[in-house]
């Protein structure tokens, strides 16, 4: 029999320290090296949890399901550079990864997967194997991780992709027999629920079916119940989480933005201090501050979240590295979720631009939500965050502006000019005149700031205005002197 190497799995530490998955993992293998009949079904019970656990597809799979996987399923390992699985191929077989990784790559030039097939076999028998020519790495796949479902679905259905293995690689694998009695119920249910997600969610209404393919693919189907946390504000940040169904409650700790995000903290200090200025408040009375610094200690729930909306969009798409927000569920709540590698690759496409710009006009109007919710001296990075979303070129003109004057008082010796009266008369009649976007050029340079915490305030009231939201909040959150005309788009 083969022997095998030190293994590559996933970490976990239940049941068992790390050395006794390793050392089941080693059993596990030795089993299925043998003949199906060889298998004894007492030994095969044995593995049923570890498999469980081991295996992303089966932590749902009934467990007289798992011991037919067990029982019945073919070892196989394979070397660095294997194709595995052709694009364009028939698919007869699924691969439960055991040890080691691969990559997934796809062809896009064309939509015919017959043809896709022969570029497969042409980069196959040139003398020296590129994997580059079997097109675009889309995903990574490590251990615990499944390929080859989607062919499986239904009868004659072709290969989506191609996989070449990157290490030493062991599989588990399902033919269509096995696979009809064991898992098809399972994941040809997820795949729907996928493939549905995808169909009905107009943020991808203009891929075509084979990157929606690509999509369903790549999500991962994920449930949570009542009180779960899906994700804690500050955790790392691993992916996006799109609620297929059910809710899901948002929490946000503002006090918590300035160690958080350091560097975008600074840059809203830098760029528009004056808004940061608004968060400290007049004369309070000692047991009203004690009331508030009680209350500061606890996030505040912001909203309920429902279908299609997601979790951590707005960091994938502003390169934050944590989660800006906490969310609970209220309930049982189903979710589909893209890794953050897999977000990075789709999304970056020429094919994903239309869709990330439905998606920042999204969250903008999700950032005013939250605003809204939040108490005025809390508001001040989120508005930010909007602003970084949607007027990064008024951002751009503000930095610009303030070095340019840095660069100005310090060849005078850092001593400021003064304006005249006049001066002074012309810019306070230009910051309350109502001025479209396309005036921005014509405001001097010290009142582009005024410029972009303007068009953060039109775009809070026309959201306000659109949603039917109570108007008498909105002086509060106000940190402009300057008045946009509310005919011009929001953005």
């Amino acid at each position: 029999m083969e022997s095998t190497e030190a293994p590559h799995g996933p970490k976990a530490q239940d049941p068992g320290d790390s050395w006794g998955r390793q050392t089941n993992l080693d059993k596990l293998v030795s089993l299925i090296q043998r003949e199906p009949e060889a298998r004894m079904d007492f030994e095969c019970n044995e593995f049923i949890q570890f498999l469980k656990k081991y295996i992303e597809w089966f932590s749902g799979i009934k467990n007289e399901l798992i011991k037919e996987i067990i029982k019945n399923c073919r070892y196989l390992k394979c070397p660095p550079e294997t194709v595995i699985i052709k694009q364009g191929d028939l698919g007869d077989s699924m691969y439960a990864i055991l040890r080691g990784s691969l990559a997934v790559h796809v062809i896009f030039e064309t939509e015919n997967e017959k043809e896709c097939y022969g570029k497969v076999e042409a980069a196959m028998t040139k003398k020296k194997f590129n994997r580059n020519d079997l097109g675009n790495e889309v995903a990574q796949k490590g251990s615990g991780a499944c390929i080859g479902e989607v062919a499986l679905i239904q009868e004659n259905c072709m290969r989506t992709a191609s996989c070449i293995t990157a290490t030493d690689c062991e599989f588990i694998v399902i033919d269509r027999a096995l696979y009809n009695v064991s898992v098809k119920d399972f994941i040809e249910r997820e795949f729907q629920d996928k493939t549905q997600f995808v169909e009905r969610n107009p943020l991808f209404s203009s891929w075509t079916p084979r990157q929606r393919n690509q999509l369903v693919i790549s999500l991962k189907k994920q449930k949570v119940g009542f009180g779960d946390r899906l994700v804690r504000q500050g955790q790392e940040l691993d992916g996006v989480y799109f609620i297929f169904k059910g809710d899901l409650e948002i929490h946000i700790d503002s006090r918590m933005y300035k160690r958080q995000y350091p560097m975008f903290y600074a840059e809203l200090q830098n760029l528009l201090p004056e808004m940061v200025g608004k968060n400290k408040r007049a004369f309070q009375a000692p047991h009203v501050l004690r009331k508030e610094r009680m209350a500061g200690h606890r996030p505040q729930q912001l909203c309920i979240l429902g279908a299609n909306e997601s979790v951590g969009s707005l960091e994938m798409t502003l390169g934050l590295d944590t989660y800006i927000e906490t969310a609970v569920s209220p309930g049982e709540c189903e979710l589909v979720m893209l890794k953050r590698t897999q977000f990075e690759r789709m999304f970056k496409r020429k094919y994903a631009a239309t869709t990330l710009e439905k998606l920042r006009e999204a969250l903008a109007q999700k950032l005013c939500l939250y605003i809204y919710q939040s108490e005025p001296q809390n508001t001040a990075f989120l508005k930010f965050l909007n602003m970084k979303l949607m007027d990064a070129t008024v951002l751009q003109e503000v930095k610009k502006s303030k070095h340019a004057r840095a660069r100005q008082e310090a060849n005078i010796g850092q001593i400021s000019e003064t304006r005249t009266v006049e001066e002074k008369d012309i810019a306070n009649v230009l910051k309350r005149l109502h001025m479209s976007s396309e005036s921005a050029a014509q405001l001097p340079p010290e009142d582009m700031s005024e410029l972009a915490l303007a068009k953060m305030d039109r775009r809070l009231k026309l959201w306000s205005e659109k949603t039917n939201m109570n108007g008498s909040k909105l002086a509060e959150l106000q940190s402009s002197t300057l008045h946009l005309n509310l005919g011009d788009n929001a953005g």
